[in-house]
């Protein structure tokens, strides 16, 4: 566990703060912000540091634009809907630029720079360009905050910037460490963990780890079809991640010497094209016709997932369990977190997390008051329950 320097036991009444939050929030093909949570999650770190009287700068960044300016991953909307959120004003400028505009911020004022990765040196491998990318804001502000629970790597802006000044743990990262430990140290069993979604990678650490620990994986969404294609069954034209065959071939001989055991769909919901107005094709064994594309699990596969989700004491879910964005495809999603929200045990814990997880829950109204927690980070979750320790948190360690 993580002993982290608090904001709480700070002196920062009148300082400048630089917080590093996570904006990297899902966007519209009009470039509308369609799921503002992870905004919403350093609210309580802003309200205590306009509290204390204090000149906030706001960093973070949008998407993946590849060290060049991008203008759909501007930060310029994402700072109306922090405005919006937080009933202020809130100031928007360049990082080359900003000298002026944080010098004469008034006590209570919030500005927030520009996405730190429309530059290179944000994700350089060469640390001395990270340190000197920011080293500005080390001249202009007082203390860092980190409260961004989404980027676990080495770049600028959550692993050198900390070291140079002094630096706090925000809330939103406090609240994640201490939820999610929960679940690597005080987990009761049955312990159930539902993985699905396309990308497996950040995944399979995971998995791995919890070999022994988790009684039950249910595997759904396009990483299903990997497992399913490893063990030779026809997926017909379903995404899959070839290259990581032999993985989930060695992960599922790995599940059978454990406790854990690893659960497939045993029939699906397909389409003949990758179409919101596909035709839904139920599919009523593992195999899928080779000119088909599976989109989401089938009926008996919820029914069985149901049966042994409402037995777990713990519940990990992490990926959707099909093409939720289209409405034909989005009930094996939905019935699965609404088993989870509704059909647990009492005193059952439960911790959902990832984007597309949240961004589901959104769309299929699956009420995320009912888990214990959600987390905002779906890699950097991920990465913390598969890792002992991780080195952008540590840094804010006593």
């Amino acid at each position: 566990m993580y002993k982290f320097r608090k904001l709480t036991d700070a002196d920062i009444k009148g300082k400048t703060v630089v917080v590093r939050a996570n904006l990297d929030v899902p966007l519209d093909e009009y470039g509308e912000i369609v799921d503002d949570t992870r905004i919403k999650a350093s609210i309580p770190t802003y309200e205590y540091l306009l509290k204390q009287n204090c000149k906030i700068v706001v960093i973070g960044h949008l998407g993946r634009p590849n060290g060049k300016y991008v203008d759909e991953l501007s930060l310029f909307p994402v700072r109306f809907a922090l405005g919006k959120l937080l009933g202020i004003q809130i100031k928007f400028t360049q990082l080359e630029s900003c000298a002026n505009s944080i010098k004469y911020m008034n006590p209570g004022e919030i500005t927030m720079i520009e996405n730190l990765r429309f530059d290179p040196r944000e994700e350089s491998k060469n640390e001395n360009e990270r340190r000197e990318y920011l080293k500005i804001l080390t001249e202009l502000c007082d203390v860092y905050v980190n409260d961004c629970f989404g980027v676990y790597k080495k770049h600028a802006s959550v692993y050198d910037l900390p070291q140079m000044m002094e630096s706090y743990a925000g809330f939103s990262i406090i609240n994640e460490v201490e939820n999610l430990n929960k679940l690597k140290e005080e987990s009761k069993s049955p312990f159930v963990g539902i993985f699905g979604g396309a990308k497996i990678e950040d995944k399979i650490p995971v998995i791995e780890k919890f070999l022994n620990k988790v009684d039950t994986i249910l595997l759904g969404g396009a990483m299903a079809y990997t497992f399913l294609k490893a063990q030779d069954i026809n997926v017909g034209k379903s995404k899959t991640q070839d290259d990581l065959l032999d993985v989930a071939r060695d992960i599922l001989t790995k599940a059978q010497n454990s406790k854990t055991e690893i659960i497939l769909p045993i029939d699906h919901l397909a389409s003949d094209s990758f179409d919101s107005e596909a035709k839904v094709i139920e599919i009523q064994n593992q195999n899928i016709p080779d000119n088909l594309v599976g989109m989401d699990i089938g009926p008996k596969t919820t029914v069985m997932y149901r049966e042994i989700i409402e037995s777990a004491q713990t519940v990990l879910w992490n990926g959707p369990m099909g093409v939720f964005e289209f409405e034909n495809f989005n009930k094996g999603t939905e019935s699965i977190g609404e088993f989870i929200a509704l059909g647990t045990p009492k005193g059952a814990y439960k911790v959902a997390g990832g984007g597309d997880t949240i961004l589901a829950m959104q769309k299929l109204k699956i009420k995320p008051s009912r888990f214990n927690h959600v987390s905002v980070g779906g890699g950097m979750m991920m990465q913390f329950l598969s890792n002992d320790e991780l080195e952008v948190l540590k840094i804010l360690s006593e």
